[in-house]
């Protein structure tokens, strides 16, 4: 087995880079950028986070078979797989949609890590929760620790909660990072400096339900939820992964200025929503922002056709 640490490095290095986009100097606005995608080659951004404490207790246990959840390009199931793989633990993926002809890239590099690929419907993947389905998965492949979607659950916050500690957040009036599950949210909520405000931006269509799950996140963690957090619910694009012409040049903005790439599912409509905040006068001259890039750079090898067609 792989020597793997189970937990982040005592003092983790993770760059702040400054990010002097023309439009944001002209209004005063200092805009930072936490490099959350350096933080490990392949166990990216946030899924490192959400991962940590989540595993540790698994290689505390008496069962080293971990499950979880993802579609063709998860980012989680990419981690997850690779973490499996360098700690000695079995990883199954159950993968929504039926087995196609050729896996994306993500699923073979799982399948190479000895992740177990469970493909079902995406009928049978709307009902991942029911304890029917989890048994017959149960009935397959013996016990095991079931880890929800994007890696979200009980351990998700006091991983996420040490993002903020990579940082002088008391240095900013407002930090924003991209919403899936909304665990990293809960995370950065848990430990938010007073007079900071915090902005997660959903990438999912109808992200309003984001707000109760984020709740029930801190009080399973037993956070009292602090406030100064909200939700940006207009820039997801048309739903999960959906691509505009917007958020095309918004980012190929972003790489050309910074040389830092960032990729259309999370990170780049959590910079558009950063923008669209701009534009409408809603960030005040003086003030300083932190973007967290959330990783997941992997996911952008099944995304490049549609954003070449979305850029003149």
């Amino acid at each position: 087995m792989n020597n793997f640490p189970a937990a982040l490095p005592q003092s983790p290095h993770v760059p702040v880079t400054t990010v002097d986009l023309p439009a944001f100097k002209k209004a005063g606005v200092h805009l930072d950028l936490l490099r959350l995608d350096l933080v490990h080659p392949l166990i990216s951004g946030n899924k490192w986070f959400k991962l940590k404490y989540a595993l540790e207790a698994v290689r505390a246990s008496d069962c080293h078979r971990v499950l979880s959840f993802g579609g063709a390009w998860s980012n989680h199931i990419h981690a997850l797989s690779n973490a499996g793989y360098e700690q000695g633990l079995e990883t199954i993926g159950v993968i929504r949609g039926e087995r196609p002809a050729q896996l994306s890239q993500t699923l073979v590099d799982a399948a190479g890590w000895g992740m177990a690929l469970e493909f079902v419907s995406r009928a049978q993947y709307r009902n991942k929760s029911d304890q029917q389905f989890i048994a017959r998965l149960h009935d397959k492949y013996g016990d095991f620790h079931c880890l929800p979607e994007g890696g979200s659950g009980e351990w998700v916050v006091a991983g996420c909660r040490e993002i903020l500690s990579l940082f002088n957040a008391a240095d900013y009036q407002l930090i924003c990072c991209a919403c899936g599950t909304g665990g990293t949210l809960a995370g950065l909520i848990a430990d938010k400096p007073e007079g900071v405000d915090l902005l997660g931006v959903p990438v999912l269509k109808g992200g309003e339900f984001l707000y109760q799950d984020i709740r029930r996140l801190l009080a399973q963690a037993g956070v009292n939820d602090p406030g100064g957090w909200t939700l940006e619910l207009d820039s997801h694009e048309g739903g999960y992964a959906r691509v505009s012409v917007e958020l095309a040049l918004a980012m190929k903005c972003f790489t050309e200025y910074s040389g830092i790439g960032l990729e259309p599912v999370y990170s780049g409509k959590a910079f558009l929503a950063l923008q669209r905040k701009l534009l409408r006068g809603e960030l005040r001259p003086g003030s300083r922002v932190m973007l967290i890039h959330t990783g997941g750079m992997q996911g952008l090898r099944g995304m490049e056709d549609i954003l070449s067609k979305k850029l003149p």
